[in-house]
């Protein structure tokens, strides 16, 4: 992956910005908050004849210049399969992919880029970042602020004393945003968390996810994509504790004065679906229903994600699971990164920067934060707001058309 593939914009989509500021003022180029519609989802299995496909640019805070796992995978809005496949069903997301695990194979996938809100898959990536730093037999005394947390809740009880073990099983079977936060607060807080949660997200090459809560409700700017939560849900497999965890179907939680009650793994695939294995699933208003699922069938492992069904999600999983089966020599549209692969990208993409940020219109870099689902203006900086007010002030219009220097670029962060 060079640089050939670098996103360059012009220095003059400053113009139109500042121009607009000056004569405007600042309250111009702030995008109302108004609530986000709800999405109509379109079935991808029946995509028009011609479709126009978007392709969409890295995020602008990707430390890499390039659509992680392949430049296929940049398409949105059309089916994205080998042409000697057989017909993809019908799926009811607005986003989705499946993926063989072991491989890091792709074999289908629609809009796997697209920063779309997660909802409650977010937990993994909260258990991915948190778990390993913690000893199942810690101990944690609950708080009313754990225990009126909003959503769904596995049912903590402020004073009561419980261990990480306890509180894993009630964030990942009942998915528990009482566990979620609780979680968070011993592995050093909520803010602390949040990014733990981010650097893990960098770590795995999931440049798509911006997590903002531990537990996945409806945030501005918290997003992530098909293509990233397949990376999450994929490193969850291969962690002892998380699998075994997505994999069960019901725990005796502790209750009040030593009771237990039990919960069930939400997931709706286990027990039901031959091979189904885990992991998550969610739901928000905003969201619809996601789902990252797992199948094992015969030593071969597929993951599937799904973004914005309008139905239980699992159901549009468990079709894309049934064509992958049924289609073993299915050609790869792209493929799952690997941790050392990230690294190897990112510091390529080190040594490589020469481009330069003047010339780019800073608004249109934070366009996913204003325009994708859950976006807000609070994603973008203050001081981008500032420095379109300062090149107008200061009538540096002509000088930040002229001078450059040098881009910077993101940082690996473990």
């Amino acid at each position: 992956m060079g640089s050939a593939a670098r996103y360059r914009r012009s220095h003059r989509a400053w113009i139109v910005p500042v121009a607009t500021l000056v004569v405007l003022g600042p309250g111009a180029l702030l995008p109302a908050h108004a609530e986000t519609p709800a999405a109509t989802p379109t079935p991808s299995g029946t995509a028009p004849a011609t479709p126009s496909p978007t392709v969409l640019p890295p995020p602008a805070d990707s430390p890499v210049d390039e659509i992680v796992g392949g430049e296929e995978l940049a398409a949105t809005g059309v089916p994205l399969v080998s042409s000697t496949a057989p017909p993809l069903p019908v799926v009811d997301a607005q986003s989705w992919l499946i993926a063989d695990a072991g491989t890091g194979d792709v074999l289908a996938a629609y809009s796997p880029h697209e920063r779309r809100p997660p909802a409650s898959t977010i937990k993994l990536l909260t258990a991915l970042a948190t778990g390993a730093g913690l000893d199942p037999d810690q101990t944690y005394v609950a708080t009313e602020e754990d225990a009126s947390v909003e959503g769904s809740r596995v049912g903590i009880v402020a004073s009561q004393t419980y261990t990480v073990d306890q509180l894993l099983h009630g964030l990942i079977l009942a998915s528990g945003n009482d566990a979620a936060h609780a979680i968070a607060e011993v592995a050093g807080g909520q803010d602390v968390t949040v990014d733990k949660m981010n650097d893990e997200a960098r770590r795995l090459g999931a440049f798509d996810t911006k997590a903002v809560t531990p537990h996945g409700l409806d945030s501005p700017g918290q997003l992530s994509s098909a293509y990233d939560l397949a990376l999450i849900g994929r490193e969850a497999l291969d962690d002892e504790t998380i699998a075994r965890l997505a994999g069960t179907a019901v725990y005796d939680f502790p209750g009040s004065d030593g009771a237990t009650f039990q919960i069930q793994n939400q997931n709706r695939l286990l027990g039901s679906y031959d091979g189904a294995i885990g992991l998550k699933t969610g739901y928000t208003t905003l969201a619809g229903h996601t789902f990252v699922g797992a199948v094992e069938r015969d030593g071969r492992v597929l993951i599937a994600t799904v973004l914005g069904s309008e139905g239980r999600a699992e159901d549009a999983a468990a079709a894309l699971f049934d064509w992958a089966f049924a289609t073993p020599d299915a050609q790869p549209v792209g493929h799952l990164v690997a941790p050392d692969e990230v690294e190897a990208m990112v510091t390529e993409a080190v040594d490589e920067a020469d481009g330069d940020i003047l010339g780019r219109n800073p608004l249109e870099d934070y366009g996913d934060a204003l325009t994708s689902p859950g976006g807000s203006s609070d994603d973008v900086p203050l001081v981008v707001w500032l420095s379109l007010a300062a090149a107008a002030l200061a009538g540096g219009l002509g000088f930040a058309l002229r001078r450059r220097r040098p881009k910077s670029s993101g940082r690996y962060s473990r």
